[in-house]
């Protein structure tokens, strides 16, 4: 793959465009403003943005070279392409997980939400009707927020490629990015778990400004695949060498 057919690098164009938008941010206060009126504020905050910007760009050019070396072959371990009713089965289970997740995080903060609204209301009247509204307001940005994200990502499993990249740096599916190379993630461990269908579990987790953050990546193991499986979490959690690479069924 290209540059500039990958995804990631496209993302990393976009961040250094809002870097160079920035910089300019940064140059014309001085050159058509008055500093002390408001000049060195616009440029200070322009940038704090370019270095914002910045790093995302640097970020995600090192993503997108990841995801060269995975697609190119390197460091790949296993390359697992699905059959219609195997993705499909795997997009309906991973859409109806999401969406009881969510759901459940939504309920729980609301229920936060709606609580400190309804003590604001009742011991602060003066000020307690506008925090009130305001918790009102955060449920419904959050439940907004929650649909669109279960919608949306409905629809990016159901037009999935049904295809799977698995590397020692990380896993590339359904067009999404997972790796644990980068900025203090780890990979903690991978599982097989059985569901509606038999999946490689893949945990990691990365800083993130309330302690460490986990993800999983649930990774759908194509029928007649088992054995190979069972090598690949042996690999992943002792370090053994494979005997073989998967190719694609």
């Amino acid at each position: 793959m290209s540059w500039l057919d990958n995804p990631q690098f496209k993302v990393a164009v976009w961040w250094a465009g809002g870097g160079i938008l920035s910089l300019v941010g940064v140059v014309v206060p001085f050159l058509a403003m008055d500093g002390m009126n408001g000049g060195f504020a616009v440029s200070c905050l322009s940038g704090f943005f370019m270095i914002l910007f910045g790093v995302g760009a640097m970020v995600y050019v090192y993503r997108a070279a990841v995801l060269n070396r995975i697609l190119s072959g390197e460091d790949l371990v296993a390359h697992w392409t699905y059959g219609p009713e195997e993705w499909a089965t795997y997009a309906k289970a991973e859409y109806e997980r999401q969406k009881s997740s969510k759901t459940i995080l939504f309920c729980v903060i609301s229920g936060f939400a709606l609580f400190f609204g309804l003590m604001f209301l009742v011991f602060a009247p003066n000020g307690g009707f506008a925090v009130f509204l305001t918790m009102m307001g955060l449920i419904v940005v959050i439940g907004f927020t929650a649909f669109l994200s279960v919608t949306l990502t409905g629809r990016n499993l159901a037009a999935g490629v049904g295809e799977a990249y698995i590397a020692r740096a990380g896993v590339y599916l359904n067009r999404t990015l997972h790796t644990w190379t980068m900025m203090g993630a780890t990979l903690d461990g991978v599982t097989l778990l059985r569901g509606e269908s038999l999946l490689m579990v893949f945990a990691y987790s990365f800083p993130s400004k309330s302690g460490r953050q986990r993800e999983d990546v649930r990774v759908p193991v194509p029928a007649g695949r088992e054995e190979e499986a069972q090598r690949l979490v042996a690999y992943f959690n002792e370090g053994r060498p494979l005997e073989t690479r998967g190719d694609e069924k």
